[in-house]
């Protein structure tokens, strides 16, 4: 017998050990039933669900009727009454849920991974919690050694899940496990594990709607009538990052365009009128020369020269002792 190299060996071995190892993840697993209240397999974070749990949907109006049809039936995210909901009643803590894993950055990645978002903050805001009407099909993720770890589960009626825009499920709240579509190469679960009601051959697989939806009509768990829910609606969300932008809203249908003006003919304006532009004021008359000045009035006539008196007459005053002195005209 020739002599085999060792490298032709090793190959030889390596050969096999990879088919093997195709055969067995070739082999589908069984599904597993995760019931309403149950954690699930290796859970995300703590409970998100409320003290008081509704399990029960009314059955809702007529309409409202959800497909009775073999296993594997699949019904679109925007259909009337898939979902029960509540504007008022707290069905899932939305800020727990980014609280537990915003503070583990390895888990936050994981979990952000299976669901290809960058922030996980903002895309929980754009999530609407509601009830399931029926066992849906999904595939649901575990967290084990750091990492995500995907499984086929049945979720029971009555469990509260978080979905996005196009009505597809993405959070299983029990414990913050994120969801994803189903995949058909399962195996029916243990019959040990069914709920009383569970028919493998009534479960529902839903697809994503063909236009993202702005609200969602549900069931009313309260008034049993429908409702419709604004899409990320509800109490207990989480708040937005400071600065952040908020979502954009699902384009709507384009506005009607105006109703056409009516348009009324325009006067047109007369002629301005041609004024004539008025005569200028006659010039006033030149002022009449001013009179002569009066003539001059003749200097009075001097006065008459008065006579100079006459010398007084020569006088002789004799003194008389004791007497008045005499006074004595010289003729």
């Amino acid at each position: 017998m020739g002599h085999v190299p060792g490298r032709w060996l090793v190959v030889a071995c390596a050969v096999v050990v990879a088919a093997c190892s195709n055969g067995q993840e070739t082999q589908p697993r069984p599904l597993a039933l995760d019931r309403v209240i149950s954690d699930g397999r290796l859970p995300w974070t703590d409970r998100l669900l409320p003290p008081q749990i509704p399990t029960v949907v009314p059955p809702g109006p007529p309409g409202a009727d959800l497909p009775n049809a073999d296993a594997g039936v699949s019904v679109s995210g925007d259909r009337v009454g898939l979902y029960g909901g509540s504007l008022d009643r707290v069905l899932c803590d939305r800020e727990r849920l980014v609280a537990d894993l915003e503070s583990d950055p390895v888990k936050v990645e994981a979990w952000s991974g299976v669901l290809d978002v960058d922030d996980v903050r903002s895309y929980v805001r754009t999530l609407t919690p509601v009830l399931l009407r029926a066992d849906t099909r999904v595939t649901n993720h575990g967290y084990s050694g750091q990492r995500a770890t995907s499984y086929q589960s049945v979720l029971e009626a009555g469990t509260i899940v978080l979905i996005d825009d196009h009505g597809t499920p993405r959070v299983r709240c029990a414990r913050g496990s994120p969801l994803s579509d189903p995949r058909s190469s399962s195996e029916p679960a243990a019959a040990e594990d069914e709920w009383p009601g569970y028919d493998a051959e009534r479960l529902l697989l839903v697809q994503p709607a063909q236009q993202p939806m702005a609200q969602v009509t549900v069931v009313d768990l309260t008034t049993g009538g429908l409702a419709a829910v604004p899409i990320g609606a509800g109490p207990q969300q989480p708040a937005d990052r400071p600065g952040a932008l908020p979502p954009m809203p699902p384009p709507g249908p384009p506005p009607p365009p105006p109703p056409a003006a009516q348009l009324e003919p325009l006067a047109v304006a007369p002629p301005p009128v041609q004024r004539q532009a008025p005569a200028p004021a006659p010039e006033p008359p030149p002022p009449a020369p001013a009179p002569p000045p009066p003539a001059p009035e003749p200097p009075p006539p001097a006065p008459a020269p008065v006579p100079a008196a006459p010398p007084p007459p020569p006088q002789i005053q004799v003194q008389i002792p004791g007497l008045p002195p005499l006074v004595i005209q010289v003729p």
